[in-house]
Order: C-alpha cells, then sequence, then structure tokens
C-alpha cells in the first residue's frame, strides 16, 4: 500500500522511490494484457496466520485505518487461494487484518474478494505516460 502518495515514507529509503518503481511494474503488467492478481499488502507481521479477518480495499483507502498490518502468511495464504479465482482475475487491491478479535478468520476466498469494489486505479500518481503504456 501507498502507492498512490509519492510522498510515502517508503519511497525515501534506499535509493529512494520504491513505491513508485512497484507501481510503474505494475502498470507495465497490467498494459501487457496479461492475467493479473496484484495484492498490496499493509504493514507484514511476523504472527500466526489464519487467526484474522482479512479487509480489503483499493486506492490506500485503508490508510486510514489502524492497525493496518497484516501476518506475512495471511498474504501467502490469500496469494494462492487468488490462484485461478475468476474472482481475482485482472484485479488489483489493497489488504490488512482486522485486529485479533473482530470478526472471523478469512479462508473463503471467494466471499473475501466479494468485499472488493473494483479494482486499484492506476490514473493516481501514475509512473508511466500515454507514451509509454502505447508501446507495452
Amino acid at each position: 500500500m501507498g502507492g498512490t502518495d509519492p510522498n510515502h515514507q517508503l519511497n525515501k529509503l534506499g535509493n529512494g522511490n520504491i513505491l513508485q518503481w512497484k507501481r510503474k511494474a505494475e502498470q507495465y503488467l497490467i498494459a501487457s494484457g496479461l492475467d493479473y492478481t496484484i495484492i498490496h499488502p499493509g504493514g507484514l507481521i511476523d504472527e500466526a496466520g489464519g487467526l484474522r479477518q482479512l479487509i480489503l480495499g483499493i486506492d490506500d483507502k485503508l490508510l486510514e485505518r489502524n492497525p493496518r498490518n497484516i501476518p506475512r502468511a495471511d498474504v501467502a495464504s490469500l496469494a494462492v487461494g487468488c490462484i485461478g479465482l475468476p474472482e481475482a482475475m485482472n484485479k488489483s487491491f489493497d489488504v490488512i487484518c482486522a485486529p485479533a478479535g473482530e470478526g472471523s478468520p478469512s479462508s473463503d476466498w471467494s466471499a473475501v474478494l466479494s468485499q472488493l469494489q473494483g479494482s486499484c486505479d492506476y490514473s493516481l500518481n501514475s509512473q508511466m505516460t500515454d507514451k509509454e503504456l502505447a508501446t507495452v
């Protein structure tokens, strides 16, 4: 998450602009015509997976929530669960977990993906010019 904000703190690490480069790569993938599922997890934590409800959103709206983290194991389970799932085809979305004790643990990936209201809007903080997109 954070790709819609050019001033996000992750863009200040290392050589900079990590989220900008990730966003550009995502735009190339989308423009390629290949099928895709792009998952933007919140802050990754080292806790057991499968114990909390997953919350999906788009365009960094989940950054308004607190906490906005997710166990690595839950991201992995979601990624595997999306393979071959029609509801995940050509979607880009953000994901975090509800606080412990809130909601039911997520395991029905179709039901989890039914939360989505569309897909991420890559015109927000686009990293590609129209000319670049036309050549992909």
